[in-house]
């Protein structure tokens, strides 16, 4: 049995100014054929969960190729095409297969395709005809559309955020397709996708109210004949026509018992429908909170400034805030290749005056001008084998530099955009974020794992940026309408009801 691997793996802002073109993916690292395996194998992440499932279920899993940038604008023409034409060309010349394993992301955008991941997975099909199964595991935030659903045998994706168990869900989509080729079962999938959005502030799956709705796929997954379940929380960031949350049922050969099982989700998430608009305290607020807390760190998740959901990962909104108020034992990362080279160039021990952040746009604050001594130089790369976000393991932020102030703020300052989803990121530089009372994380959810087991409290915090938790700061051009809670009066009544 020989199964193809590979994947493409982008999570697209559409309201990023820059393009991602495809030095971009070659800039994060375009993985080929065995080097798939070399850096995946004993992770965490869905690439991880696939090979395991090779070794496990005795097949032969053949790497092919794997795409993946950072959260960014939207892919250009000319990237998509070039992904998706050497995709399909190892396809083919590797080719005939028994199955294919899809990693994909499921919100990735391109500039002739909104449903860039939808598109994959039909020039997929379409290689390789309708009698090979394929299999996609994607991301909780994907927007899942019809055409993803008909063109795969079965779609997994992840039932935590923070995402910790991409290997498992990986796994058990590639069990689901090695079981089909063998004949066992027979996957069949609904979606239902209703009018809603649930906003990023409440995307948490370890809080209520998404608590409640992992236990209800949970219920899903224990009925008899079911392969499978997910709830997407949706990419809100993404100006498309399938922006917002979704419901996908797979079962073994009874499409009427997945369609009941997917309206069941959808209507159970519908009915608690307002407890999924975001609310958090402003950037004075949360740092007023955090100085005045009676033990720290408390950790401040940067909400508008969140590098794995396509921001710039230099928002100044908060380091200007706390200086303002005088608070200190500050600490965060700032994106900011020019700063880092003026530190470089002035050498360690050296003390420098800089401008720092906020210049990619102006959507995340200004520069904000600070004093302090460059306490350590570091290439930036590091590995975290605990479980990260995602699965990742292993890192590069690129030349980065510590910058200690005179405001009592540590700035660890990186030329390349990585977002706060390993505490191995401060370690590796020396930097022990136990010791400051206000600890800022670029993130919302991400940077949980990293951060929970030393924070005293977490504090979402609204901040502005294009990852902003106030949606209405956005201008949809192509979204669905009416849309919850942007239409308070949108109406929703599954067909064939609810049961």
């Amino acid at each position: 049995m020989r199964l193809a691997l590979l994947g493409f793996s982008h999570e697209t802002n559409t309201f990023v100014s820059i393009p991602t073109s495809f030095r971009a993916f070659e800039e994060s690292g375009i993985w080929r054929g065995d080097e798939i395996i070399q850096r995946a194998r004993g992770g965490h992440s869905t690439l991880s969960g696939f090979i395991e499932a090779g070794a496990r279920l005795g097949v032969e899993l053949v790497p092919l190729v794997y795409f993946h940038t950072e959260p960014s604008g939207m892919i250009t023409r000319d990237a998509f095409e070039r992904v998706a034409g050497e995709m399909l060309q190892l396809l083919h010349e590797h080719g005939p297969w028994d199955g294919i394993l899809l990693a994909q992301h499921g919100a990735a955008v391109s500039e002739e395709y909104h449903d860039a991941d939808g598109e994959i997975a039909a020039r997929v099909r379409a290689l390789v005809g309708p009698g090979v199964p394929v299999g996609m595991a994607i991301d909780m935030h994907a927007n899942l559309t019809q055409k993803m659903v008909e063109h795969t045998t079965a779609i997994v994706s992840y039932r935590t955020n923070p995402h910790l168990d991409a290997r498992e869900r990986a796994y058990e989509c590639a069990e689901i397709i090695v079981r089909t080729i063998q004949g066992e079962v027979h996957p069949v999938q609904a979606l239902e996708t209703p009018p809603l959005v649930i906003n990023i502030l409440k995307q948490f799956t370890g809080e209520e109210p998404m608590k409640s709705l992992i236990r209800d796929v949970e219920e899903v997954i224990a009925r008899p004949g079911m392969l499978s379940a997910s709830v997407l929380e949706g990419y809100p960031y993404a100006d498309v026509l399938e922006m917002g949350a979704s419901f996908l049922a797979v079962h073994n050969g009874d499409i009427a018992a997945a369609r009941a099982a997917a309206r069941w989700l959808a209507w159970r998430a519908w009915e608690r429908r307002a407890e999924f608009v975001g609310d958090a305290p402003s950037p004075r607020q949360a740092l007023e909170m955090a100085a005045a807390a009676p033990k720290g760190p408390v950790v401040l998740m940067d909400v508008g400034d969140n590098i794995g959901g396509g921001s710039p990962g230099d928002s100044t909104v908060l380091l200007a805030e706390a200086k303002r108020l005088g608070i200190r034992r500050y600490l965060q990362t700032l994106y900011d290749p020019e700063a880092v080279q003026a530190c470089l160039a002035a050498g360690p021990g050296a003390t420098v005056m800089l401008k720092v952040g906020a210049k990619t746009d102006r959507l995340h604050g200004e520069p904000v001008e600070v004093t302090g001594r460059v306490r350590v130089i570091t290439d930036g790369r590091f590995e975290d084998p605990r479980p990260t976000h995602g699965g990742a393991r292993f890192f590069n932020a690129g030349m980065s530099v510590v910058l200690e102030t005179t405001d009592e703020h540590t700035l660890v300052l990186t030329s390349r955009r990585i977002g706060n989803t390993s505490i191995e990121q401060m370690y590796s530089a020396g930097v022990q974020p136990e010791r400051y009372q206000v600890v800022v994380a670029k993130g919302v959810h991400s940077p949980r794992p990293a951060y929970a087991p030393i924070a005293a409290q977490i504090i979402l915090v609204n901040t502005p940026g294009v990852t902003s938790a106030d949606l209405s700061r956005f201008h949809y051009r192509h979204r669905r309408r009416p849309l919850y809670p942007f239409e308070p009066e949108a109406t929703y009544q599954p067909e064939g009801g609810s049961a």
